[in-house]
């Protein structure tokens, strides 16, 4: 199969791209900036999709930084232009691709609490849920090309050499390591490699179709991924980040952190899908072993 990445630089990008040359296709990539040998990423423009046959379209602002009102925009509309040009090449091509796998979030299920999420729960509430609706509204657009769209909503993605839990390494490492807020909080994580095998499989499985969740199957508590992470470095994890002071220095960003988000992998499970780290400690005592704590 050819496939067209976008994001193809970013931490998951690359984990898809070596995915695909691991199974014998071949990859074009997108890039915003000029590079020899990569198609051009435009939010302004209609991306050239000729002769692909699969599209993975991961790009979009990084939702790590402080969300102020100008971050937020980025955020949207990078999300909402990118994929808008996206489906707009895909509509002007002789040539349309069979398929389009568009990243989303579990953000879209809001702050679950203790209640269980799968792909058919509703849309929750608060800024990730209203972006990722918006985000997949306009990826949705591509089946009126006749192209299968899968949403691929991603958890907490743990793994090396990249991502938002990269910061996390030296403070465990130092024995700085707590819970967060009141660690009852869920967390639905997956694995770096699992991910892009669950892209290959959206990609390839004619049966997937729709809302996915890119999810381990059983969510896990804060206090408890926390307790895995320490024990994978041998340091205690006692020094905990209360709530207010999250909220008081990272303003609404801390609702990555403190906010509940208990979400199953429904689709995924019925298929049967294997996972390489079908749980959270598994997958850390991997990374751990091979040298980095966390990606």
């Amino acid at each position: 199969m050819i496939i067209g990445i976008t994001g193809g630089s970013g931490f998951i990008g690359q984990a898809v791209q070596r995915a695909a040359e691991e199974e014998g296709d071949q990859v074009i990539l997108f890039s915003r900036r000029d590079r020899e040998g990569r198609r051009r990423f435009s939010f302004t423009e209609p991306l050239d999709v000729s002769d692909c046959e699969g599209l993975v379209h991961l790009a979009g602002e990084s939702i790590v930084g402080f969300w102020t009102l100008a971050k937020r925009k980025r955020i949207l509309e990078s999300r909402i232009e990118g994929t808008r040009r996206l489906v707009e090449g895909i509509a002007a091509s002789s040539s349309r691709p069979k398929v389009l796998v568009s990243a989303s979030a579990i953000g879209f299920y809001g702050n679950t609490g203790d209640h269980i999420a799968d792909e058919d729960s509703p849309p929750g509430e608060g800024f990730l849920a209203d972006v990722t609706r918006h985000w997949e509204a306009e990826a949705l657009k591509a089946e009126r090309c006749g192209v299968r769209v899968v949403l691929l909503r991603i958890g907490f993605v743990l793994g090396q050499q990249g991502g938002a839990m990269k910061m996390l390494e030296p403070v465990f490492r130092a024995g700085l390591g707590g819970k967060i807020g009141s660690g009852r909080q869920w967390m639905s994580c997956i694995e770096i490699h699992d991910l892009a095998s669950m892209v290959m499989e959206s990609l390839k499985n004619p049966s997937i179709n729709g809302a996915v969740n890119a999810v381990m199957p059983a969510p896990v508590s804060n206090g408890e991924f926390t307790l895995a992470v320490a024990r994978a470095v041998r340091r205690p994890a006692i020094i905990p980040a209360p709530a207010f002071a999250l909220r008081l220095v990272l303003g609404d960003l801390s609702h990555l952190l403190l906010d509940s988000q208990r979400v199953i992998p429904k689709k995924f499970g019925e298929l049967g899908f294997r996972y390489h780290f079908p749980s959270v400690s598994s997958a850390i005592q991997k990374i751990v072993g091979e040298g980095t704590l966390l990606a």
